[in-house]
């Protein structure tokens, strides 16, 4: 039996997915798999289908990818996501580059042009960004320490985590925890 693929713009964690996935089932869609940034039907969806589809996403803040470029661009924001998610940085024998080129089997000059054509930044300084999000949410609601935090996201050390942290958001990682504890603290007191 034939099935339909559609490429999905914004997709960046589980919950997308589930998310996604519990809305397309609830509108009586059969999905056979879905996964960050694509879903794949059990069978051809017409174009109301399509419509209904992309009436869903939309209501949700994704779009559909319909451009080579555009789909390209999504593969390679989905790769790093994931590889930021399960901390490949620290588990790999690549870099983040190879990694994304043996990936999508293509140069990684080229995608990164493509990159910064579409995006306006490199690879690496979106990479960056994404991961100190992801450091950033670790302070706020977790109570791991520094070290912890660097370990698990890759970092060579504490130290170097501060540094690029400080780069990116012009703030400490020990700031960050700061402003938690009083917002805490105010709210435990009111």
């Amino acid at each position: 039996m034939d099935s339909t693929q559609i490429n999905i713009k914004g997709m960046v964690c589980s919950r997308c997915i589930f998310t996604i996935r519990e809305r397309l089932q609830t509108a009586g869609m059969f999905i056979r798999d879905i996964s960050l940034g694509k879903v794949t039907f059990c069978k051809p969806i017409d174009d109301p289908q399509k419509s209904t589809v992309q009436a869903i996403l939309s209501g949700l803040g994704f779009e559909l990818v319909s451009d080579k470029k555009e789909k390209r661009l999504d593969e390679i924001k989905t790769f790093i996501h994931t590889w930021i998610d399960e901390g490949s940085g620290r588990n790999s024998a690549m870099t983040l580059s190879e990694s994304l080129a043996n990936h999508l089997m293509t140069h990684y000059d080229s995608l990164g042009e493509l990159f910064s054509q579409m995006e306006g930044k490199s690879i690496e300084k979106y990479h960056i960004e994404k991961r100190i999000e992801v450091v950033k949410e670790a302070l706020v609601y977790t109570d791991k320490s520094l070290s912890q935090i660097a370990y698990e996201r890759g970092y060579s050390s504490p130290h170097h985590l501060s540094a690029q942290f400080k780069k990116v958001t012009g703030l400490n990682p020990s700031e960050v925890r700061r402003v938690k504890q009083d917002k805490s603290y105010l709210q435990g007191n009111f």
